[in-house]
């Protein structure tokens, strides 16, 4: 998968009203906070916790949804459903697949609008 897939730039250009400045802005607020659920639920999951791996996917899910990161809200959505069915079999590896895909958005931002 391309870095650019990671994106779907034409509802994040549709939601920022084409201000690329505010895209970045969304997107960088997006990683770090995404970066923050993403070790909660990885304590979580140290810990057995399913309650709070559910609480964390579902943030994950809406919040990647909200900035067009469809990729993130996939994979939080499948973790979302593997933590209701008690299942978190998967769970380790799709906290790794989008704790890569954040760092890939996080690189794909310096790149894309600020040329680094």
């Amino acid at each position: 998968m391309g870095t650019d897939a990671l994106i779907d730039w034409d509802y994040l250009s549709q939601l920022s009203g084409g201000d690329t400045e505010f895209e970045q802005e969304l997107l960088l607020t997006f990683v770090e906070d995404a970066q923050l659920h993403l070790s909660a639920a990885k304590t979580a999951l140290a810990d057995n916790n399913i309650d709070q791996i559910k609480r964390e996917a579902h943030h994950l899910k809406g919040s990647g949804g909200n900035v067009g990161a469809t990729t993130i809200q996939g994979l939080a959505t499948e973790l979302e459903q593997q933590a209701k069915e008690n299942d978190l079999s998967e769970a380790g590896s799709l906290i790794a697949n989008m704790e890569s895909i954040c760092q890939g958005i996080a690189a794909l931002v310096a790149e894309k609008y600020t040329g680094s």
